[in-house]
């Protein structure tokens, strides 16, 4: 019943102080939606990259260039798939392209690969001199239907130090839903062919990928290295742990540098919440001289922080879950992803749980213990006479 009485306690301190505890709250969910929010795309595209890995190809086969993958004869691709264990082998052409002077990743597929892409896009498969671009690339270059697009062939000149490139037009077939992962923002998807004449290497492609049947992976790689020495074998496995310690990497940083920043706030925090005041002090006064011990009064503070912490998280969640899913992160998310405007023109991938919820709760609390605690125990062990004079 005591606990319970000190609960009351605490929620009548702060409604009887309405604004100081709606501006701790909002400080808090201005410092913390941001925080909320990075982190959950960043789980998002974690996420959607892991299921990318997934669903790609088991192995990936290029040529040894100086140390680096190179092109690879297409003809290995049947090769590769006579081989025991392969259910089939892709080659590939993928790329970085510049358009008009903006990044995107170019990537050749045979006829029959490029049909399981038809329900993803608005539009037809492109045929030969076509091509299906991403709803990020269509809208920057202001492409639709029926439009044409330049692609670089080569570079055939230099004049006044400015390279003169030879250029081949296709026509745009299909663009790609914006409902589709971040990877086909800005993608060209293009015949096998067309990729092929683009770079003019007649017969090679950029790798293969291998699709293997279920525990045969290490087989097969085994098999496929046979065949020649100086080829360049990527598995899933490893693709994963890259897409793992790539995005680990970022969110340790990140979250690294945020600490910092919530470090730094919490005095802040500690003035705007009101401790030090002499009106706290004169409230932990009374209470002392009225026969409330030290432990009693730290707890109703840790009462306090605590119903603080709880709404001030349980608001930033909701905000940026609907900044995210609902609003998809208009207006905020350029500031994550580089060259987007306002609205991304795609589906913003972002993953909230239950850890997220716990994430927040203790960050909340983390900065309204640090800076009330302390004070409230130099206040609480300070002799009531002395606080109330």
């Amino acid at each position: 019943m005591k606990h319970l009485e000190i609960l009351l306690i605490s929620m009548k301190n702060l409604l009887r102080h309405p604004s100081r505890t709606t501006i701790v709250v909002f400080c808090l969910v201005v410092i913390l939606t941001p925080f909320i929010t990075a982190l959950a795309m960043l789980e998002g595209v974690r996420g959607d990259a892991l299921v990318s890995v997934e669903e790609g190809a088991d192995l990936y086969v290029t040529m040894d260039m100086y140390g680096r993958n190179g092109i690879i004869p297409q003809e290995v691709a049947d090769e590769i798939e006579s081989i025991d264990g392969v259910r089939k082998a892709v080659p590939r052409v993928i790329s970085r392209i510049y358009v008009e002077g903006k990044l995107a990743v170019l990537l050749g597929l045979p006829r029959e690969e490029i049909q399981t892409a038809g329900k993803i896009m608005e539009g037809a498969l492109p045929s030969e001199g076509e091509v299906v671009v991403g709803r990020g690339l269509a809208q920057a270059l202001q492409l639709k239907v029926g439009s044409n697009l330049s692609l670089g062939v080569r570079v055939i000149a230099i004049v006044q130090h400015s390279p003169q490139i030879m250029k081949r037009v296709f026509r745009v077939s299909g663009i790609f839903h914006p409902d589709t992962s971040i990877w086909s923002s800005d993608l060209i998807l293009i015949s096998l062919q067309d990729a092929i004449d683009i770079y003019e290497m007649e017969g090679f492609v950029s790798d293969i990928a291998v699709f293997v049947e279920p525990g045969r992976v290490t087989e097969v790689a085994e098999k496929i290295q046979q065949m020649n020495a100086y080829f360049r074998i990527q598995s899933k496995s490893l693709t994963r742990q890259y897409v793992k310690r790539a995005y680990s990497r970022k969110g340790g940083v990140f979250t690294l540098l945020y600490i910092f920043a919530l470090v730094l706030a919490i005095p802040v925090m500690a003035l705007v919440s009101g401790v030090g005041l002499r009106e706290r002090k004169r409230e932990v006064g009374i209470l002392k001289a009225t026969g409330w011990s030290t432990e009693e009064v730290l707890q109703m503070v840790l009462y306090e922080n605590c119903i603080i912490a709880l709404l001030a998280s349980s608001i930033s969640v909701l905000t940026s879950y609907i900044w995210l899913k609902v609003l998809n992160g208009a207006f905020l998310i350029q500031v994550f992803i580089a060259e987007i405007t306002h609205i991304a023109p795609f589906r913003i991938p972002s993953r909230f749980g239950f850890d997220t919820m716990f994430l927040a709760l203790t960050v909340c609390l983390g900065v309204t213990l640090v800076g009330s605690l302390y004070t409230t125990w130099r206040t609480a062990v300070t002799p009531p006479q002395e606080v109330l004079r």
